[in-house]
């Protein structure tokens, strides 16, 4: 089917003028053998939830570039045509039905190894023959860090113009995307639009806005009013959330330093027989820090120390109609069928994490009562030995709000060991132990992921 494509590709645009454009072609495919112990995070041996898979991620693309366009005195207007397939899944088996890994499935079009279409786009590259670059179709974004927008490998559908402004340097993107609410029950319309502003200095500030507009039924947890006719929380039927963020990003010789500060403001319409007269209201906020110091070790080569502070506000009990959760609806947090986050295992986000309560009671995965997370991680990777890497993490998991008791929900360590050959091909082998506070268990349970990951790609 490859040779078959790229001969089509080849012959549709071999014989034109275009002899300036050029056929890209890649691929690239991810086997990884994984074991999670104890994913519902109980120290009772009868509820442990124990899964051991072989997951699939797989891609193939192809892109015709630089079709040349028309000319305006400038510099000459050209063409991208890209079209980019990918299969994730588990070879002979419904786990994406299986929960937790079900919410991980939602986020993709197809988590059963059957081809989605990722990108699907054509994009003009110095419109009007100015530094503008526009992209129509389904398409690959990322707001800043990703922490208010990823698309996470599936890709949305939408429009996005990027350019560069003639002050100081200064680039503007704006977009528009339409998708679904990854955790909506049912059907679901989702409206992504924003803009950011990059202005580079001694490091580079960043200005990012989003809008969702969510027209899904859903529940805002925590929330209640006289009448309310769901005990777990309001029910809405739509809402308009904004989120506005800072992010600096500077490297400065063998320090790399990345920040992001977020708020998050927003309105939604209660349904049922005693909504009139309610108002729901969204005001919450994050921030997450990163930092990394490279160092030249006598004789060795080069270590690499890493910090790392991130946290998303929780709900305020005695605020019944305000939920002060910072919670953007396609934030970053997935990677195929795994989660992408704060730890191996417990793979937290400012606003949710791995295992434990998934259940209907919550959004964000942690037990009723516990929203927010703050997380605190440290590590360091001691300098290559014959091509191997070992990297060490720990990580320290609180919740940032909690009706009573201990805040901690858990500890983790995760060692990995990495042998790559230039940027093509890799090995990984991982694990990660994990150990519950009082708050996501009592009896604080242990869990662990092991992984042993080939990957390559051209």
């Amino acid at each position: 089917m490859r040779r078959l494509a790229a001969l089509a590709v080849l012959l549709a645009f071999g014989a034109s003028p275009a002899s300036a454009s050029s056929l890209d072609l890649t691929a690239s495919y991810r086997m990884k053998a994984i074991s999670y112990q104890n994913l519902d995070l109980s120290s009772d041996p009868s509820g442990r939830n124990n899964h051991s898979f072989i997951a699939n991620d797989a891609r193939l693309g192809m892109a015709v570039r630089r079709i040349p366009l028309q000319s305006r005195g400038g510099e000459d207007a050209t063409l991208d045509v890209g079209l980019l397939l990918r299969a994730i899944g588990v070879a002979g088996s419904t786990l994406a039905a299986t929960s937790p890994f079900d919410r991980v499935a939602d986020c993709y079009p197809g988590a059963d190894l059957t081809p989605f279409i990722e990108n699907a786009y054509v994009r003009v590259n110095r419109l009007w023959s100015l530094p503008i670059e526009a992209t129509f179709g389904r398409q690959s974004f990322k707001l800043g860090s990703g922490l208010l927008l990823d698309d996470d490998g599936a890709g949305l559908t939408g429009v996005s113009v990027r350019g560069e402004l003639p002050w100081a340097g200064m680039k503007a993107e704006g977009f528009v995307f339409q998708d679904r609410r990854p955790l909506a029950a049912g059907p679901s319309s989702l409206g992504l639009f924003g803009a950011s502003l990059d202005l580079p200095t001694e490091g580079t500030w960043q200005i990012n806005h989003l809008f969702e507009r969510d027209r899904a039924d859903q529940i805002v947890y925590g929330c209640s009013y006289a009448g309310a006719p769901s005990t777990d929380g309001c029910l809405v039927s739509k809402a308009l959330r904004s989120f506005t963020s800072v992010r600096y990003q500077l490297s400065y010789g063998p320090m790399v330093f990345e920040g992001e500060a977020a708020l998050q403001k927003g309105s939604a319409v209660p349904t049922g027989s005693n909504a009139s007269g309610n108002h729901i209201t969204y005001n919450g906020n994050a921030q997450v820090v990163k930092m990394k110091w490279k160092q030249s070790l006598y004789k060795t080569g080069e270590g690499i120390a890493r910090v790392s502070v991130a946290r998303g506000s929780g709900d305020k009990p005695g605020t019944k109609t305000t939920d002060e959760a910072f919670f953007p609806s396609r934030g970053h947090r997935h990677n195929g069928l795994e989660r992408s986050g704060f730890g191996e295992f417990f793979a937290a986000t400012p606003y949710d994490a791995f295992g434990g309560n998934y259940s209907t009671s919550t959004a964000s995965g942690l037990t009723r009562g516990a929203s927010g997370l703050v997380v605190v991680g440290a590590g360091y990777t001691p300098p290559a030995y014959r091509g191997f890497n070992l990297d060490v993490d720990y990580y320290l998991f609180q919740a940032e709000r909690i009706q009573s008791g201990s805040r901690t929900l858990g500890t983790e360590w995760d060692v990995r060991l990495r042998y790559p050959i230039r940027d093509q091909f890799s090995l990984a082998l991982t694990t990660a132990y994990f150990k519950a506070g009082k708050v996501a268990d009592p009896g604080s349970g242990v869990s662990r992921k092991y992984s042993f990951e080939v990957s390559g790609r051209f």
